[in-house]
């Protein structure tokens, strides 16, 4: 498979974006003072899974992994995400930022479609797997593109379910 901004893009079975995201953790217009506020934000919402033992971990688990490399992974999009023991579960958040938020990313430009995935730490590939699929679904510019222009996270999710089928 193609190399894709660092993400070695994985095909297969295995988790898919819908099976880690719900409608109630699609932040639109999401707004925030940089990254890491932002992130504080999503992780909040994160935190809403009940799959959340401590967001205050869970964010500095997010950020220290920012530290080693942007997870901004270019195109606008940003892929935060971290292994830790304060999650039980796998669990996604979704925020789109109209204006865009400061991400480091790789190409230098502003992260519009954020994704942040948290999983309990020693996840097996099923974690990999999913990172894989969630950066070759927001790469496509003309599906990121309609997720931009969603007014509802219903909109959103169908739209992302209606992209796993093809």
């Amino acid at each position: 498979m193609p190399d894709c901004k660092g993400i070695t893009l994985v095909k297969g079975v295995g988790m898919k974006p819908s099976d880690v995201l719900t409608k109630e953790r699609i932040i639109i217009n999401i707004s925030g003072e940089g990254k890491t506020d932002v992130l504080g934000k999503m992780v909040q919402v994160a935190g809403t899974s009940g799959k959340v033992t401590s967001e205050t971990d869970l964010l500095r688990k997010v950020m220290e992994r920012e530290k080693i490399r942007s997870t901004g992974i270019g195109g606008g999009v940003g892929i935060p995400h971290a292994q830790t023991s304060c999650v039980t579960d796998i669990v996604g958040c979704l925020a789109i930022s109209q204006p865009g938020v400061e991400f480091n990313a790789i190409d230098m430009q502003p992260v519009h479609v954020i994704f942040l995935i948290a999983t309990k730490e020693r996840f097996d590939n099923k974690y990999l797997a999913l990172l894989s699929r969630v950066a070759r679904l927001f790469v496509n510019e003309s599906f990121k593109q309609k997720i931009m222009k969603s007014t509802s996270s219903e909109e959103i999710m169908n739209l992302i379910i209606e992209n796993e089928k093809e």
